[in-house]
């Protein structure tokens, strides 16, 4: 593709250099991935420049650069100099000129919200199994398509590396794809390019506010995925979340998309009724409004995932299987058959006469819900270990002090990923909001101990909640990462204490 077709294609140029009627060859925007006849697209990053990787980029024979104006005259060789307002949203504009307007030949759901992103995607991935599609899913945990997948750095990447997957989507015949949208993503222009045939908005709770400056900001961020809903697509809102009509005011003055909603508490078109809940999983009597595109003859829902806030999670993919025209019976037979993902409520049993489940949650609303589902299971006793990471929204830490101790029968504070802040710092700053009167704690900064006085303290009917950490396999810390799994810790305590079954054991 010629760059001047690209250059057409981007807005807020402040100036070009240098001539443009040449083949472009590929796009990167990290200087060792350039190739010959290359766009290098110079991003500004919150801890690395990427201008100054140009001469680099140059070097391995980038023919033109795509860069934040103010550095005029700086660099005197080389090929093009695309001069813009932000680079970011001008890369979206780029790749969408060259790898064309995919997300308008596939059919696209987004998820934003604080909570419940990844339990959605799971779910619609399993939905589009049961009606014989495949899709391809980007989030949290990983991006995976047909039989490949990568382990994810961000839970919604860069606009080149979406781009990047969507094409590889395309390219093997995959027409859908479930995507995680975050906050950070949408503020950064990561997908300004890319429209969707269906938004959900899950909830919205205090969370990364070292990123935005307030609630206020958070909110408008994730209101900017509700501007790229195709003409006739859909948004599925929670409307027992205070957000909610925001969201819908948002859709309405966009124009464009219809409205499906769900909830538990208030009206809306997708309800659950005569919920049961239980260690086994959930089962629900699905109300649908015949607007939503569907008969209003109630269904039974059943599945292993626990959790009243799992309910939720089920409504939503229900709202968007509707949404894009699945049968009713599909999409029971899609949530029944989605037997857990990693690291959400995720059960660790190798025959131990109590139950243990490891949990992403790492927010208030988040620690929040996941006590109060377990609560519901009426265990013995609930005992909880749980930190806090490092050099992230500090203001959480006091309040799930509070909420752990108030909800669990027994709490010990530990590390997250403290990176490059001091764990006793961190600690001290979560028990700062547990209640002087309160003494169902324990502080133990080293995690694998934690967990295992966690374990040696739990007998038959109790539960143990491990949370904060979920599916991932690593602890970081200041000068170093370390392989962590809060699942394998688990098993490996267990299996040493003795408390496994012989013919659990692996």
């Amino acid at each position: 593709m010629k760059l001047k077709k690209i250059i057409d294609n981007l807005t807020g140029i402040i100036k070009v250099e240098g001539r443009v009627n040449f083949e472009i060859t590929g796009i990167a925007c990290d200087s060792k991935a350039v190739r010959p006849g290359y766009l290098f697209a110079a991003l500004k990053g919150s801890k690395v420049n990427g201008a100054d990787f140009i001469d680099e980029a140059i070097e391995r024979g980038a023919g033109a650069i795509l860069l934040d104006a103010g550095d005029e005259g700086i660099f005197k060789r080389g090929g093009a100099f695309i001069y813009v307002k932000d680079s970011k949203p001008a890369l979206a504009q780029a790749c969408q000129a060259y790898f064309g307007d995919i997300s308008g030949k596939m059919r696209i759901v987004g998820v934003t919200g604080t909570n419940g992103k990844t339990t959605i995607t799971y779910l619609l991935e399993s939905l589009f199994k049961s009606m014989g599609e495949e899709a391809g899913v980007i989030g949290t945990v990983n991006y995976r398509f047909g039989r490949r997948l990568i382990p994810a750095v961000n839970t919604t990447p860069g606009s080149l590396e979406l781009y990047s997957l969507l094409s590889g989507m395309r390219k093997k015949k995959i027409k859908n794809c479930v995507m995680e949208v975050s906050s950070h993503s949408l503020a950064l222009g990561r997908t300004d390019t890319l429209k969707f045939d269906a938004a959900i908005f899950t909830n919205l709770t205090r969370e990364h506010l070292d990123f935005h400056k307030d609630m206020e900001d958070y909110l408008n961020a994730k209101l900017k995925l509700f501007e790229k809903i195709k003409k006739g697509g859909f948004a599925v809102i929670n409307t027992d979340d205070p957000a909610a009509a925001k969201v819908m005011e948002k859709v309405k003055s966009e124009g464009m998309a219809n409205i499906i909603t769900y909830g538990i508490d208030s009206e809306a078109d997708v309800t659950a009724k005569d919920i049961n809940l239980s260690r086994g999983g959930i089962k629900f009597r699905l109300g649908v409004a015949e607007r939503a595109l569907a008969s209003s003859a109630p269904i039974e829902i059943k599945s292993s995932l626990i959790g009243r806030h799992n309910i939720y999670n089920i409504l939503a993919s229900i709202g968007a299987g509707l949404a894009i025209g699945m049968d009713l019976k599909d999409i029971a037979k899609g949530v029944d058959t989605m037997k857990g993902l990693p690291g959400r409520l995720e059960s660790v049993a190798c025959g131990q006469n109590f139950s243990v489940y490891v949990d992403y949650a790492h927010t208030e609303d988040g620690l929040e819900n996941v006590l109060k589902s377990l609560r519901e299971l009426k265990p013995g006793k609930l005992i909880s270990v749980f930190g806090c990471g490092g050099n992230r929204y500090r203001f959480k830490r006091p309040g799930m002090g509070r909420i752990s101790t108030e909800l669990s029968d027994t709490v010990f504070i530990t590390s997250d990923n403290p990176r490059n802040e001091e764990p006793m710092d961190i600690i001290n700053e979560i028990t700062k909001g547990i209640d002087s009167k309160k003494d169902n704690y324990a502080v133990e900064p080293d995690r694998f101990i934690a967990i295992k006085k966690a374990l040696a303290g739990a007998h038959a009917g109790d539960i143990v909640l491990v949370a904060g950490k979920g599916h991932e396999t690593y602890q970081i810390f200041k000068d170093t990462t370390i392989p962590f799994d809060d699942r394998e810790v688990v098993k490996r305590i267990l299996k040493e204490a003795g408390l496994c079954l012989q013919s659990e054991i692996s």
